[in-house]
């Protein structure tokens, strides 16, 4: 089997904050304090012709944050990783 077999994608690579917020079960305003914490991997966007504007929106870069959730998923020890496992007698 290929590993793509079990990977669900959301049908865009990038989401506003709060549909963010909503899916994973957090408030936008918890969402936004993970963004100022360099919690969560972002795009800026801006009106090019207005640089200086304070009117930023800021999306999430979902490939980057499951590329992350992954990584630290299988960074567990085995022993945790697997142990829902046995709730299946596997």
């Amino acid at each position: 089997m290929i590993n793509d077999d079990y990977e669900m994608r959301y049908p865009i690579d990038v989401m506003h904050v709060k549909k963010f917020a909503e899916l994973i079960g957090k408030t936008p305003s918890a969402v936004q304090e993970m963004i100022e914490n360099n919690k969560l991997p972002v795009i800026p966007l801006q009106d090019p012709s207005k640089p200086n504007s304070r009117v930023r929106e800021r999306l999430i870069y979902l490939p980057e944050f499951n590329r992350g959730l992954r990584a630290a998923y299988l960074n567990r020890p085995a022993e945790e990783r697997d142990a829902w496992l046995k709730w299946l007698g596997l």
